[in-house]
């Protein structure tokens, strides 16, 4: 399946997980693009058409709820599809899923079944 179309914005900290999501979602076909903060996600939200968001949660400059408020500031047909990846156990699930994040992965988690979660949404 071609994904060319849908742009995911990679939000994380870490260097080494946001290469290694931007080059996995690039190998998959989808056009990305990265932040390493929230703030940097939500100037990036405010300017561009985003179609999936995958942020981590906890992170300096703000953090992944305050990029997933900023989601829901959208119109609806402009907001992306949400999901979270952390490695912190001091969130709530719940919170976020009712906030409307499609689905919350615990790192390490399974980048193949991330991808299906999200190939499903854009199909």
């Amino acid at each position: 399946m071609n994904h060319k179309d849908y742009v995911v914005l990679i939000v994380d900290d870490e260097p080494d997980i946001l290469d290694l999501m931007q080059e996995e979602f690039a190998d998959a076909g989808f056009q990305t693009k990265t932040a390493v903060c929230g703030n940097a996600a939500i100037d990036i939200l405010r300017k561009e058409q985003i179609d999936v968001v995958v942020s981590d949660y906890k992170m300096p400059n703000g953090n992944g709820m305050s990029v997933l408020l900023e989601v829901n500031k959208l119109p609806k047909d402009k907001r992306p599809h949400f999901f979270f990846i952390s490695g912190q156990a001091d969130i709530s699930v719940q919170e976020a899923l009712d906030l409307g994040a499609k689905k919350f992965f615990t790192k390490p988690f399974d980048f193949g079944v991330l991808l299906k979660e999200i190939t499903a949404i854009v199909k």
